[in-house]
């Protein structure tokens, strides 16, 4: 039986099947394993982990309190549910079809530019934030008209080039997460400029440690850490830099409860914009497919963060970031009420639970059907969302559907 139990009731001899720890990036714990001892127990706990899941059929534990992994994932539904009653935050002044061609322009621009300053920057030439602030006044436009056109081209992934698509679909996300917010143009401008380039101290960190594709060994995991110390740096040396910019990239793997890195800083010493990269930084590694982890679907990774909303992240910002993507985010794909198969591509202004869908498959006959766009906040449209489903199920290639 899987169970989740807190650290407190973990003891030598407990088979931990999930270490429940991805809000750590590039952690260097194995995910799952026979607890050897208390100083295991006590590392796990310093490293700010709340909560595990337990395997009872492969070590101790079948009379700790705790909750079966079914129990878990109804409570996380539940979670999601209430966050679902919340109005959608949708706002669109234009169709995603409207707005692909530009954002399709702009993200091309984008990705050139991260790629030139990533190799610019290694050898050793400073960064032009003048270049990236027109890049950024792009990105806010076309969310201001439709935040879900650059999302959906954040769900196209080549899990070979991580590091470039993280940067560009962090700025989205930035974006789309601040002006959800209300925040004013020119602080969300400067944020999706930090996101951008939040990582760039990576290109610090030595190849055989930064696309190691097993687990990192203690010494390795203190040199991954350093790269947000090395973009801090970079940043501070590039003229025309805002603080707000700096604070971005500097605060996006620090936690509310103090277990982040570089400096552990806690929630009050934390600004309202890092601690929202924090969320979407976490969103967007956890559904992107990498050589050592496999991308959780988008609904699927929206309950995780409320699982781990309140200790490591904050609370009352992951509840507006789940209703700013919506329950169901651009690029999912849901299982209809008629048993086919639809992927989202745009949001609902009118609830959440009624997106736009592009309806691909028939699960019943598993098989393909030719391709119809329907919005199910239509009164016209009769069927409804029973679920969100992994597209690896079905063997189903969301990128081929979402252009």
């Amino acid at each position: 039986m899987i169970k989740k139990i807190s650290v407190d009731l973990l003891r030598p001899g407990m088979y931990i099947s999930d270490l429940n720890c991805d809000w750590i990036p590039h952690h260097n714990l194995s995910k799952e394993g026979r607890v050897p001892d208390e100083a295991t127990i006590k590392e796990i706990r310093r490293r700010g982990i709340t909560d595990v899941y337990i395997d009872t059929a492969r070590g101790d534990g079948a009379d700790a309190d705790g909750l079966s992994q079914q129990e878990a994932d109804q409570h996380n539904q539940k979670a999601l549910n209430r966050a679902a009653e919340q109005r959608a935050e949708n706002n669109a002044r234009v169709t995603v079809a409207e707005e692909l061609q530009r954002a399709q322009k702009l993200h091309s621009q984008a990705q050139n530019m991260v790629s030139n300053v990533l190799h610019d920057v290694k050898l050793g030439k400073s960064i032009d934030i003048e270049a990236f602030d027109q890049i950024a006044d792009g990105m806010v436009d076309s969310v201001l008209r439709n935040h879900n056109a650059l999302a959906c081209l954040g769900r196209i992934r080549d899990k070979d080039n991580y590091l470039l698509e993280h940067s560009i679909n962090l700025a989205v996300l930035m974006g789309v997460f601040a002006k959800s917010m209300g925040i004013e143009r020119s602080i969300m401008q400067d944020a999706i400029v930090g996101a951008m380039l939040h990582d760039i101290g990576k290109v610090m960190i030595p190849d055989t440690i930064l696309h190691k594709p097993g687990k990192l060994t203690d010494d390795e995991f203190k040199v991954m850490k350093s790269h947000v110390v090395f973009s801090r740096e970079l940043l501070k040396k590039s003229p025309g830099i805002s603080q707000m910019t700096i604070n971005v990239a500097a605060q996006h793997h620090e936690r509310i409860d103090g277990s982040g890195y570089p400096d552990g800083l806690h929630d009050c010493d934390l600004c309202r914009e890092g601690k929202m990269c924090a969320i979407a930084d976490v969103y967007d590694a956890i559904t992107s497919d990498r050589v050592y982890h496999k991308a959780l679907p988008p609904t699927s990774a929206l309950k995780k963060l409320l699982e781990w909303s309140g200790t490591h992240l904050d609370n009352e910002l992951v509840h507006r970031f789940i209703r700013t993507m919506g329950i169901f985010p651009v690029g999912s794909l849901v299982e209809l009420k008629s048993q086919r198969l639809g992927v989202v591509i745009d949001g609902s202004e009118k609830d959440q639970r009624m997106p736009v869908i592009k309806v691909i498959y028939n699960s019943k006959m598993n098989q393909y059907m030719p391709v119809e766009t329907i919005d199910l906040s239509r009164p016209s449209v009769q069927d409804e969302i029973v679920k969100a489903v992994d597209p690896g199920r079905f063997g189903i290639k969301i990128k081929d559907f979402l252009l």
